[in-house]
């Protein structure tokens, strides 16, 4: 299977993920001031997190081209946060599932159970999947515990372009045309 393949699959259980997230919460939650003041924080600071800790890895990595564009859907979400919180709190479910899976992944070609990515990692790197797993985990839990006051349809929707977007960042960085350094 090719890598493309594995991130199709990978993002596509994201978004799964993101809609269970998004779907068990009834609309007409909280206000844009008490999300952005209950759950935009951390939410926000989560995405901050893991894009940091993804820079760090293309910096440590020489690929840091290719990480930058991988965190492009992140800046967005950390930018709709601040100005749309209702809208910003799905779209980054899928965001915090994507990275989780791909944290995942990683681990399950470390621990040798299974090469769903493989190479070569380094310390640093090792540590930075492990910071970037828990704040998408930490992520996610707060994400489940949000109720905002959006209709359903858009919730769903806005999980389901984001999802996207970041799989065609992900996709756009491992390009042959990418500059890696």
């Amino acid at each position: 299977m090719s890598f493309e393949q594995k991130l199709l699959i990978l993002a596509g259980l994201a978004i799964l993920i993101a809609l269970v997230i998004v779907a068990v919460r009834p609309a007409g939650g909280a206000s844009g001031d008490d999300v952005r003041r209950h759950f935009g924080v951390p939410i926000t600071t989560s995405l901050a997190v893991v894009a940091g800790a993804l820079v760090v890895v293309g910096i440590v990595s020489h690929t840091l081209i290719r990480h930058m564009i991988q965190i492009v859907p992140v800046i967005m979400v950390i930018i709709l946060l601040v100005r749309r919180p209702a809208m910003g709190l799905p779209a980054a479910a899928p965001l915090l599932a994507f990275w989780f899976l791909i944290m995942g992944g990683i681990w399950l070609f470390l621990l040798d159970f299974a090469r769903v990515f493989t190479g070569t990692f380094s310390p640093a790197e090792i540590a930075l999947t492990l910071v970037i797993g828990l704040a998408c985990l930490f992520g996610l839990t707060m994400a489940y515990r949000q109720a905002v006051a959006t209709p359903m349809g858009q919730r769903i929707g806005t999980v389901v372009v984001f999802g996207f977007l970041q799989f065609a960042a992900m996709w756009l960085s491992v390009q042959p045309s990418i500059t890696l350094r």
